[in-house]
């Protein structure tokens, strides 16, 4: 596979790949926070979801982070997920689900500019933050798009359910 320019080569190369290889073609595109830039948008009260494309196999979303913003611990709706980091550092705190709604900590790992990891609701559900002094922006890829996601919400010490929206949907950019 040749390594992939546009935002078009990439979802063209999804489109025609099955999930178990959708890590494989992250790996050959070339991606740099120059190239996803347009969609960026950003707030200082929350990490901002950023739709890129989304059809029905798969949605690809840019994740804008001011320092110190986080993500509930949440799952991903039944689907998976693959987070790739464009610009600086991202933690992941992965935790076991029990009974009555508990929750055990598997490990936390850093993730870098150009890691690519994955994720499912049978791996573990996960809490996301941006751990660098500035901001960090990452493309998450969603197969299939996720509508509906439990969260663990505080208060409660309960999961619950919550439905997703997006904070922009800029897909007019496509054929750059």
């Amino acid at each position: 596979m040749k390594p992939l320019y546009t935002l078009q080569e990439f979802i063209s190369a999804l489109s025609e790949s099955s999930k178990d290889n959708y890590k494989h073609v992250f790996k050959k595109f070339n991606i740099d926070k120059a190239f996803v830039s347009e969609f960026e948008n950003w707030s200082t009260q929350k990490y901002v979801r950023n739709c890129m494309y989304k059809c029905d196999d798969f949605e690809l979303i840019l994740l804008c982070w001011e320092a110190g913003q986080q993500t509930s611990i949440h799952c991903h709706g039944g689907e998976d997920c693959w987070m790739y980091v464009v610009d600086g550092e991202l933690e992941e705190i992965q935790y076991e689900k029990c009974e009555n709604d508990t929750l055990t900590e598997k490990g936390t790992h850093k993730m870098a500019i150009g890691d690519c990891v994955h994720i499912n609701d049978s791996i573990a559900v996960h809490q996301l933050k941006n751990s660098h002094n500035g901001r960090s922006v990452s493309l998450h890829l969603y197969a299939k798009p996720i509508l509906k996601c439990s969260y663990y919400s505080k208060e409660t010490k309960r999961f619950e359910q919550k439905t997703l929206k997006y904070d922009t949907f800029k897909t007019e950019n496509l054929n750059k």
